[in-house]
């Protein structure tokens, strides 16, 4: 059995933060290709990755003995995602977080933009979009193409690298809700209960903006699909509710 760098374990690390917890799992292609390219097993590399599922707060039911070696590099990593983004990419030579389980990840090429702050913006959606199964929290829309990271506390709000790419900082809409909720039309309170500007109704009145937007008034949001391995944090929620939300 080979021993498992600190190298190896960023990766591992990085690949969990991103893969939809029911893709955690041998079939998973880009697991595959990791695999491929450090010492280690497909099996070896699935198990490195449930290890965090246990070191996970928000969800702790993942294996129970834990190395030593896998919590240091999740305190280290917990809130710097952009390096974590940058190091697991550049490790590996794989476009990890414009990839997908079904697919695989494609080389990281001239043509991929390494820039630290695209690559954070890249890892900030990926890792949102996976800890709500890829569908709107909203509506429960799972078209790719109208999915969104929307972020609580805007990114140009966002005082520090930790709040811009934290992916508590984000919740998975469509882009519908996307615009409402940037724009203060609507918000989400830490309880989960989804509030409309009183605004709406002065701007419109026509039969789509009642059923898709003021109907939302007062919906309790369920929890994201357990475990919910980044959920909302309460501090964001609240700038939004203060600052964001149009009253």
């Amino acid at each position: 059995m080979n021993a498992w760098s600190r190298e190896d374990i960023i990766i591992a690390y990085a690949l969990y933060c991103v893969t939809p917890l029911n893709q955690i799992n041998p079939r998973n292609e880009v697991i595959q290709q990791v695999s491929e390219i450090i010492p280690h097993s497909v099996a070896s590399i699935v198990m490195r990755m449930k290890n965090f599922r246990y070191i996970d707060p928000n969800i702790s039911s993942g294996l129970g003995h834990v190395a030593k070696a896998d919590k240091i590099i999740y305190e280290e990593f917990k809130h710097d995602w952009g390096a974590l983004s940058i190091e697991a990419e550049t490790l590996t030579g794989l476009d990890l977080f414009d990839s997908t389980p079904l697919h695989g990840a494609k080389p990281l090429s001239s043509l991929t933009d390494k820039r630290r702050v695209t690559r954070e913006r890249v890892f900030f959606k990926k890792a949102v979009l996976s800890t709500y199964d890829d569908r709107c929290y909203v509506s429960g829309c799972a078209l790719p193409q109208m999915l969104v990271a929307s972020h609580i506390k805007p990114y140009s709000k966002c005082r520090s690298e930790a709040d811009r790419v934290n992916p508590e900082n984000g919740i998975c809409l469509n882009t519908f809700y996307d615009k409402a909720f940037d724009s203060g039309l609507m918000t989400i309170t830490p309880s989960m209960k989804v509030h409309i500007s009183p605004i709406v109704k002065t701007l419109s009145n026509d039969d789509f903006t009642a059923f898709w937007l003021l109907n939302l008034e007062g919906m309790i949001l369920p929890p994201p699909p357990p475990p919910p391995r980044f959920p909302p944090r309460r501090e964001y929620l609240e700038y939004h509710n203060d600052e964001i939300f149009r009253r």
